[in-house]
């Protein structure tokens, strides 16, 4: 049995002044997740860097030009032909205008609820369960679910 070959995608969380995490709803034409929810970003093309290929996409696919801070955790995703591992990082808007690309239908600025009930690519599925899933019970109304009660 041959194993699959792994590739890297590189995604970032770009945040609003209310706490809102963009989100790109993939196209229903495209081959892998269609219709789905996902986090800017993309395959790395050779001889590029990660961190170029991830400025590159976020350009391309919202238009925005941004900085990479931190490192936010990791993913996986399988496809026929490939384990693709996503590094996932925190990032911020420097410049530009919102504009998605045709890979995508639609976006959101969304907070961890909303973004819960949406239907996400699997990767991001896997991503939001482990880093951003806000507790049961947490949440009531516009509290900022980064913030604990220490009364």
């Amino acid at each position: 049995m041959t194993q699959k070959k792994f590739a890297l995608s590189v995604r970032i969380v770009l945040f609003d002044q209310q706490g809102h995490i963009l989100v790109l709803k993939r196209s229903a034409r495209s081959r892998t997740n269609p219709g789905k929810w996902e986090l800017p970003g993309g395959k790395i093309d050779s001889n590029e860097s990660f961190d170029e290929a991830l400025l590159r996409e976020v350009r391309e696919e919202t238009g925005f030009e941004v900085i990479i801070h931190t490192a936010a955790g990791t993913a996986m995703q399988e496809t026929d032909e490939w384990r693709i591992v996503h590094l996932i990082m925190i990032g911020s808007i420097i410049s530009g205008g919102l504009s998605i690309s045709a890979e995508h239908e639609e976006f959101r600025w969304a907070s961890p609820p909303e973004i819960a009930g949406l239907e996400k690519a699997d990767y991001f599925e896997d991503y939001f369960r482990m880093y951003l899933q806000v507790p049961v019970g947490s949440q009531s109304g516009g509290e900022d679910p980064s913030v604990t009660n220490t009364e």
